[in-house]
């Protein structure tokens, strides 16, 4: 893999430029949603201990009543009214800002979903990149995911103004002296050594809950990955519990207890580790709210001893309470809030580890030649192959030609290596050794995207999806329609899309609304069908025929010759009746070629070829 695969954190910087390339706007808007929270939280602190400083001035003297109380309902109504103008401009920022934070998932879950859709085959069948696949796809949500991530960002801006609005604001009830009276302990309330002490004690209580903030939010993660395998076995038991297909084999073989057993067993140790985690976060939270608690009794009596002094009015005392609660919180938010951060690189340093991936397959530029003939041959020299983490070689020194229109059939028992021939063809991946070639030059060096247009295939454990019949034949949401009812009517398909109501616009399966089921025979012609519509000049057909009836099987095999005349056709199948269609045949036994030739040279012969056919022979004999 590359320098991506031990990368297991990443750097605020790189989730910014990230959540900029999808939305420029969302980091400064939420920086102005805090600045707004800021300025409603001391307006009411400031406004507030001057409404109450009038008040007591009115209680006290009966000069200039009048005035006074005109002063105190404009500040009140002026209060009101500010509040009201910055809490609808929050308002509408914040409904704008869950626009924007769906936006952003949105973005993600598709930069993720483009990224897998978009690696190298053999890149994205290895277990580590199904790993950071599981673990991008959980950290990118974790703790709000990177909407919660620019959430802290933000709240580090609002804190650091906070901070530094507050320390303003107390730097006068530090500096501020008693009233005259004589009061050892006033006294020493309004010294530079008690404004010093306090600032220590508010220092060390939060850096206390810096560092057990810090402890709480590494067991976070490290209870994140110890469940990452668990978490995957218990969706999969989900999905048995929300997905219809699997249901007919629960019900059939009463598998229902075996299932709840599994989900219960995932969920009981999914929610052990959870209230291991609860009961040591709790704890945690205890200790650091009775140290906060203490603090902020200490910042009260402070604030008591300073105003019975007569060195700050009742007002004051307001304004010295809240802002030296809001100092306190906003510099344990801040530094909890950047420890969190720290962490939540970890959480996001698994999605820039998959979307650092880079593609290994060697990307040719020569252009495959267009041939009005379809005069393309093929052919595997000296090629062996072994999958990504096995030494064992599943092909062994292959070598064969696939000569230009003509058929031919792959044969052998189970593992033989059939399917990673066509794989190794359609180039899913390269091979170990040796070279495959194109008009005798390596299909390395062509341009992988034209490459691969030369194929029409339908693999064995083929895929259809929840779209129209139309888009799942072109595999395009563009198609010609007389090309879609052609490619139908060549696989046998064509009078039963026509049975349906909306022809080839008709949704399949039930994960859409109004979807269709179809047959497995069915779906098979379908994919068939898909192969036809992209009028390759090589056809292949892994086990086309296994979910056909034997009627339809027939019928499929009585069209071969017009489905793919003047085309290359390579069939894999079990079925040795299949072979009988074809030119030339390839026998494969343990990752090598055995034999090769025709049906009637191979049935002649002794080999593996001759064993299958009799041992079938009674099916189809005439």
């Amino acid at each position: 893999m590359n320098k991506g695969k031990n990368k297991n954190r990443t750097s605020t910087r790189e989730i910014l430029r990230m959540v900029a390339g999808i939305r420029k706007s969302f980091l400064p808007l939420m920086i102005l949603e805090q600045m707004l929270s800021c300025a409603i939280l001391f307006l009411n602190i400031i406004v507030g201990a001057m409404i109450l400083d009038g008040v007591a001035e009115a209680l006290i003297t009966d000069s200039a009543m009048e005035s006074t109380e005109q002063r105190l309902v404009g500040q009140a109504v002026g209060l009101v009214l500010l509040n009201m103008v910055l809490a609808l401009c929050r308002w509408g920022l914040n409904k704008w800002l869950i626009i924007l934070r769906r936006g952003i998932d949105d973005g993600i879950r598709k930069q993720i979903s483009e990224k897998c859709l978009t690696l190298d085959y053999q890149i994205l069948e290895r277990k580590d990149t199904l790993d950071y696949i599981e673990k991008a796809s959980e950290g990118s949500q974790t703790n709000g995911g990177i909407t919660g991530y620019c959430s802290a960002i933000s709240g580090i801006f609002g804190n650091i103004v906070s901070i530094i609005y507050s320390v303003i604001l107390m730097s006068r009830f530090f500096m501020s002296r008693g009233g005259g009276k004589e009061d050892g302990l006033a006294d020493f309330a309004s010294s530079f050594l008690a404004g010093l002490l306090m600032l220590l004690l508010i220092g060390t209580a939060v850096l206390f809950r810096f560092l057990i903030s810090r402890r709480a939010q590494r067991m976070q993660y490290q209870a994140y990955e110890d469940n990452l395998q668990v978490n995957r076995r218990y969706g999969v038991y989900f999905m048995f519990l929300s997905e219809y297909k699997p249901g007919k084999q629960v019900r059939i073989y009463d598998m229902v207890q075996l299932i709840l057993h599994g989900f219960g067993e995932m969920s009981g140790r999914l929610r052990k580790k959870q209230e291991e985690v609860v009961r040591k976060e709790a704890w945690l939270s205890a200790v650091t709210e009775v140290v906060m608690g203490s603090l902020l009794l200490i910042c009260y009596g402070f604030v008591g001893i300073k105003a019975v002094s007569g060195a700050i009015s009742i007002g004051e005392v307001s304004l010295y309470v809240g802002v030296l609660t809001s100092f306190s919180n906003n510099m344990s938010e801040f530094f909890g809030a950047f420890n969190w951060l720290q962490v939540m690189n970890q959480y996001m340093g698994n999605y820039t580890s998959l979307m650092s991936l880079e593609n290994e397959k060697y990307e040719g530029t020569i252009p495959v030649e267009k041939r009005l003939d379809n005069e393309y041959e093929l052919e595997f020299k000296n090629v062996s192959f072994h999958y990504p983490n096995s030494e064992d070689l599943v092909l062994k020194n292959i070598t064969a030609k696939i000569h230009v229109g003509r058929k031919m059939a792959i044969v052998g028992k189970n593992g033989s290596g059939k399917s990673t021939f066509i794989k190794l063809l359609c180039r899913l991946y390269d091979p170990t050794e040796g070279e495959i070639l194109l008009n005798g030059i390596d299909i390395r060096k062509y341009d992988y995207d034209e490459y691969r247009q030369i194929f029409g295939v339908v693999f064995q454990d083929f895929q259809l999806f929840s779209f129209p019949i139309s888009q799942n034949v072109a595999a395009s949401v563009e198609y010609e329609e007389e090309k879609v009812w052609s490619a139908l009517r060549q696989a046998g398909m064509e009078g039963r899309v026509k049975e349906m109501e909306d022809g080839i616009r008709t949704v399949i399966y039930n994960q859409a609304d109004e979807g269709v089921e179809i047959s497995g025979g069915e779906a098979q012609k379908l994919a068939i069908a898909r192969a036809l519509y992209r009028d390759a000049p090589v056809v292949i057909l892994d086990e086309p025929t296994a979910a056909l009836d034997p009627v339809s099987e027939l019928e499929i095999y009585g069209r071969f010759d017009e489905m793919v005349e003047h085309k290359t056709a390579i069939y894999i199948s079990h079925r040795m009746s299949s072979c009988r269609f074809c030119e030339n045949i390839l026998v494969f036994d343990k990752g090598n070629i055995t034999q090769m030739g025709s049906h009637d040279t191979l049935v002649e012969s002794e080999g593996l070829y001759r064993d299958l056919w009799e041992a079938q022979a009674q099916y189809y004999q005439s």
